[in-house]
């Protein structure tokens, strides 16, 4: 299988399991809220949260799993993996133990001074932190495991275990709802256990199909632990700022509005996460090929793939993003019965933030294909912690609680000029080739959807019927419009051509 068709084969597998992820992912919510209600909701929402904040600054070093472990195999013979993978692996126990201390000081600290909530609510705080953080030690060790799987391209044992696991969440969910004692414990239990089975899940794999990779063999050679502690710092930076862009703001809600608006803000973001996977998916399916061709000395491939992939990842965000953003209301009342109140207006302006984001989706992974990251970490946590202490100032004079995402929506676009920046400094990147191939398409298309779509809005009367009636529309209006303006002709041959044989095979 060549480069080009394995990028199209994992997409398409990527695909499989995130649409079935998130239709069961929505169902657990539905099932979530009606038994724990907006306000346990929102405390998970908040002190699950300082857990996930620490998980992610974790699982965001998977960049320097897949990255170290892609350039290495972008050598052929000449590299040498399972040193890599033990260097990385090394070092994640370290972090591991670094995180426990962390959890078991600062989280413990900000729920008994800082935590908006009632007293009697305190115990039940602790237990969801306690418990969460030891599910976050298994997170973390694992992540090699998982920056080989996806260096390796190996989607298919991820995607079965990702449907199993997200199953297995439903029916424990379900379970929730006829539970009679104390149900936020429970959730939490439940939650700990769901993330404890994937990373076990994806050690097992690599110990079975890959073990001349994984095999244990402490690596004594300090030049590796040199530029791996390096680049992962720059990582580590970058990813402290992407979790005060969202955890932050997830902060000062709760300090000035109280758990409810924390729920309306936790049912957004999921809206915003579930489109932005279809992005995410497309990206995790290039990311190794942009790397590979990088390492590998073919520049103008790993460029060409730059420019598609931001295309494709605004395209294929804005086909569900679309229908979502004009029917927005009815869609939460369908999925929620009785959503948060502004959970609207939360989810609108972030999938507007993550269809900005998206317009620079092969940004990331190409500078850091170059290892040279220095810029573009500093700029992005400059840019991106900065924006808390904007928010504290405008809640204090009285700004309306979705003015955090305004701010986000401000700094992403900073991000992206920052970043188009950095490319050229580093790379054969053309800013004149990206607003043909990127923006400029890009455009065309929001102009062919808005203009009609909001001449039709006009006689909507949001009603059941006629908001699936209406979204079916915008979804068919948006699909054609990125077809015919959104995609070059020999891509839309390209599409033709695979869907013939498709279709009309024998």
């Amino acid at each position: 299988m060549n480069d080009n068709k394995k990028i199209a084969f994992n997409t398409v597998i990527l695909y499989a399991k995130l649409i079935i992820t998130i239709v069961i992912s929505f169902m657990v919510s539905r099932y979530v809220l009606s038994a724990l209600g907006a306000s346990d909701f929102g405390l998970y929402n908040v002190v699950g949260g300082v857990v996930a904040m620490m998980n992610l600054l974790a699982t965001s070093m998977v960049a320097t799993s897949y990255r170290f472990v892609a350039v290495e195999l972008g050598k052929g013979d000449k590299g040498d993996v399972n040193k890599v993978y033990n260097s990385v692996f090394a070092i994640h126990v370290a972090l591991a133990g670094l995180l426990v201390l962390i959890g078991e000081t600062v989280g413990i600290y900000y729920i008994h001074n800082y935590l908006n909530v009632a007293a009697e609510k305190i115990p039940d705080a602790v237990f969801v932190l306690r418990l969460s953080i030891w599910a976050t030690v298994f997170s973390v060790i694992s992540v090699p495991a998982d920056g080989l799987i996806i260096a390796k391209e190996k989607f298919i044992y991820t995607t079965i275990l990702k449907i199993a696991t997200t199953l297995l969440t439903l029916l424990l969910v379900i379970y929730l709802n006829y539970y009679g004692g104390n149900r936020l414990r429970i959730y939490a239990v439940i939650m700990a256990a769901i993330h404890l089975l994937t990373p076990v899940g994806y050690q097992i794999y690599c110990w079975v199909k890959m073990p001349e990779c994984v095999r244990f063999n402490f690596n004594k050679e300090k030049k590796y632990y040199k530029d791996i502690l390096s680049f992962m710092g720059w990582i580590f930076i970058g990813a402290v700022a992407c979790v005060g862009r969202i955890q932050g703001a997830a902060m000062i809600i709760n300090l000035f509005f109280g758990t409810v608006l924390n729920a309306a803000f936790g049912f957004a973001s999921q809206v915003s996460q579930a489109t932005g996977m279809f992005t995410s998916t497309l990206r995790q399916a290039a990311i190794p090929q942009i790397m590979k061709s990088q390492s590998a000395g073919n520049q103008d491939r790993s460029i060409s793939l730059v420019y598609a992939i931001s295309r494709f990842s605004f395209m294929l965000m804005l086909i569900p993003a679309m229908p979502l953003l004009f029917c927005m209301q009815d869609i939460l009342k369908l999925w929620l019965k009785d959503p948060p109140e502004l959970t609207n207006v939360f989810a609108s302006l972030l999938l507007i933030d993550g269809l900005i984001s998206n317009l620079g989706g092969g940004f990331e992974a190409s500078i850091q294909a170059t290892g040279k990251i220095k810029k573009n970490q500093i700029g992005y946590t400059v840019i991106n912690v900065m924006i808390l202490p904007v928010m504290y100032v405008l809640y204090k004079f009285g700004a309306p609680p979705y003015i955090n995402v305004v701010v986000m929506i401000g700094s992403t676009m900073a991000t992206l000029v920052l970043r188009i920046y950095i490319m050229k400094s580093l790379t054969n990147f053309d800013l004149k080739i990206y607003a043909a191939k990127t923006l400029w398409p890009a455009f065309k298309v929001i102009v062919l959807v808005l203009i009609p779509m909001l001449a039709l809005r006009q006689i909507y009367n949001n009603s059941i019927v006629e908001m699936f009636a209406f979204s079916g529309i915008v979804f068919v209006v948006t699909t054609l419009a990125v077809f015919f303006a959104g995609l070059s002709v020999s891509e839309r041959i390209a599409v033709v051509d695979l869907c013939k044989r498709k279709l009309f095979k024998r």
